[in-house]
């Protein structure tokens, strides 16, 4: 009964404040405030009324924060379909096993991630279950289309963060991240979109890939973001039918023809400071979701997927530490066959041509020639 007291008195404070609005803007009579003034004041009177309206705190004081409704900017670019993808990645599909409340895959050494569980109870969150990726490139923009388990949207899809993690130089170190707090938008917006980079090279820790202990300041330089817009077509995301969510970002903003790229989910800790995760955290803290390990379940690294680096523009020359293709080890090089030993000559040519001879065969073998009457044979020159 309170609180339905409480929602009329803002109703009517409301409606109170709207009448105002109407009656108080002055007309045109010499006031000294240009109409560029009253329009303002007349802006805010009716969003503090519309907040009153909503019941919400328009103090500044109150201990619920109120967040500004997103306010799409005017763009020249906006990204279309992405064509043909140019690379596909197929992830584990963690809900054949999620019953058992355990993943495959999952590599801490590695960073990379299979959790899509909660903090020790091991419950099962698909909007961060990674099934199916893709890369195309079009029109300025690469497009990653992302795809969840078949079935996310009933378990708040698309709630989680996801984001792409660019390896400009390949020495397996984050460089770039695009990242995105998803969005229920079926059309193109740059909401809750940011583009980071690592400044100081130190993403990774000390030794990239491996944990280290030494987490550095992850990615501590924004380069776009909702307050941050320098260009407003930068980066972008989109929910696409079913449990998809496309992200788009200018090729000029990623500027290398070739990279390492690898994608995240991630609704827990979801900081991209504290990258790479398995220096910020041990192994300890972060838990495991494999039933044999002694950190088992997972613990403060939950409810997130990511996956290796994928090469992109090149062809591998060698492994990569994380990398999610492995260049088998050449073949030993093929023995050359056994050679046979030298036939035995049929006939022994030395002294072949000289004289008497009963062998007309050796004698034209070796070259000679043969007479034959009938007092005696010869094999001569």
């Amino acid at each position: 009964m309170k609180n339905v007291k409480i929602n009329w008195r803002l109703g009517f404070t409301a409606l109170f404040l709207l009448a105002v609005i109407a009656c108080s803007l002055p007309s045109n009579n010499g006031s000294e405030e240009s109409s560029a003034e009253q329009t303002l004041q007349a802006i805010y009177m009716q969003d503090t009324a519309e907040a009153l309206a909503a019941g919400q705190d328009t103090t500044g004081g109150g201990e619920t924060a109120v967040e500004a409704a997103f306010v799409e900017p005017e763009h020249q670019t906006v990204p279309g379909n992405p064509g043909a993808a140019e690379q596909t990645h197929t992830e584990i599909d963690t809900s054949q096993t999620a019953d058992d409340k355990h993943a495959l895959g999952d590599s801490f050494r590695l960073g990379i991630m299979e959790r899509p569980f909660t903090e020790k109870d091991m419950d099962y969150h698909p909007e961060t279950d990674l099934t199916k990726l893709s890369l195309a490139k079009g029109s300025g923009f690469y497009y990653f289309t992302i795809e969840v388990f078949s079935g996310s949207e009933d378990g708040g899809f698309p709630s989680a963060s996801y984001g792409i993690e660019f390896d400009t130089d390949v020495d397996g170190r984050g460089d770039i991240l695009l990242w995105a707090k998803g969005v229920d938008s079926g059309d193109w917006t740059v909401e809750k979109m940011s583009v980071l980079s690592d400044s100081n090279n130190n993403v990774g820790g000390s030794q990239p890939v491996l944990p280290d202990g030494n987490s550095g300041d992850g990615y501590d330089e924004v380069l776009f973001s909702n307050d941050k817009m320098d260009d407003p077509d930068a980066a972008w995301q989109r929910k696409e039918a079913g449990d998809k969510i496309q992200l788009a970002v200018k090729t000029t903003l990623v500027d290398a023809p070739h990279f390492m790229w690898k994608v995240w989910s991630d609704s827990a800790v979801a900081d991209p400071t504290q990258f790479d995760y398995n220096d910020a955290y041990s192994e300890s803290q972060a838990g495991s979701p494999t039933k044999n390990s002694e950190f088992y379940p997972v613990g403060q690294l939950n409810r997130m997927d990511s996956t290796c680096w994928i090469n992109y523009g090149y062809e591998l020359s060698g492994n990569l530490l994380g990398g999610c293709d492995v260049i088998p080890p050449p073949p030993p090089p093929e023995e050359p066959p056994e050679e046979p030993p030298p036939e035995e000559p049929p006939c022994d040519c030395s002294g072949a041509c000289m004289g008497h001879s009963s062998d007309q065969f050796c004698c034209e073998y070796c070259g000679c020639s043969w007479f034959d009457s009938p007092e005696f044979t010869e094999c001569f020159n």
